[in-house]
């Protein structure tokens, strides 16, 4: 079935059951301040995301209330249509009917509220953000530059944390913090983690986790995993592979 955004929180809201942090590398003081770097990813930021922008793209939603025990799955393609409204096509769903509606859906209704808003006022660029250089680590061989990023202003949608940039590309490849403004529907902060991997220089796969306090069921977490379907060029996956096997196959 082919849902938008708004139609699948709905759907979900009345589903019936079916069936700490690692923490990172020590941070090193770079040689330079890593401006080029801190430029590309200011060119980057002009480019198609291929997560919202550039064809379909497999969605994967984990969720869970560690304390009640309880988890669910949501597994679906996502399409941006003409009206730049995000649509699902939900392929499984499984798990706990409390899970879905305390967690995930109030987690899509945060995505839909953060998706209305206009790029230019969440995009996280000099306009909205304070930046500080804290230095590089290592990724795989590849230095990778850090920034502490502070929103200048308290509004939805931006986040206080560290932003991560692959010194070759300019390229996202980690985002960590939480929300400033907490959304009424949670009890306390959103804490959220994006780590983003790179294949020939493109994104081909983004894990997001979230940590949310709800009112009624307590802590919930979430694991949102995005595939684009569409390839990335030479050497990228094949976009007519099933979505389950491609899946798996990428998170290796």
């Amino acid at each position: 079935m082919e849902l938008t955004t708004t139609r699948l929180i709905g759907f979900l809201a009345l589903f019936v059951p079916i069936a700490a942090m690692a923490q990172g590398p020590a941070i090193a003081r770079p040689e330079s301040a890593g401006s080029l770097a801190f430029a590309r990813y200011v060119a980057s930021i002009q480019e198609r995301d291929p997560f919202t922008e550039s064809g379909p793209v497999l969605v994967e939603i984990d969720a869970s209330l560690p304390g009640l025990y309880k988890q669910s799955r949501v597994l679906a393609i996502r399409q941006t249509g003409d009206s730049e409204r995000s649509g699902y096509l939900v392929l499984q769903l499984a798990g706990d009917a409390i899970v879905m509606q305390e967690v995930v859906v109030r987690y899509l209704k945060l995505e839909e509220h953060v998706e209305n808003l206009p790029f230019s006022s969440v995009a996280i660029t000099p306009e909205n953000y304070r930046f500080r250089h804290l230095g590089q680590v290592g990724n795989d061989g590849a230095p990778v530059h850090v920034f502490r990023i502070v929103p200048k202003k308290k509004r939805d949608g931006l986040i206080q944390g560290q932003l991560w940039i692959d010194s070759v590309t300019g390229a996202e490849v980690l985002q960590s913090g939480h929300l400033v403004k907490t959304p009424s529907d949670f009890a306390g902060r959103v804490e959220i983690v994006r780590d983003t991997k790179l294949l020939n220089g493109q994104p081909c796969i983004r894990m997001t986790h979230v940590a949310i306090e709800t009112r009624r069921a307590g802590r919930g977490e979430l694991t949102i995993t995005e595939i684009p379907l569409a390839g990335n060029g030479e050497g990228s996956e094949n976009p007519r592979l099933d979505p389950q096997t491609k899946l798996m196959s990428l998170q290796r």
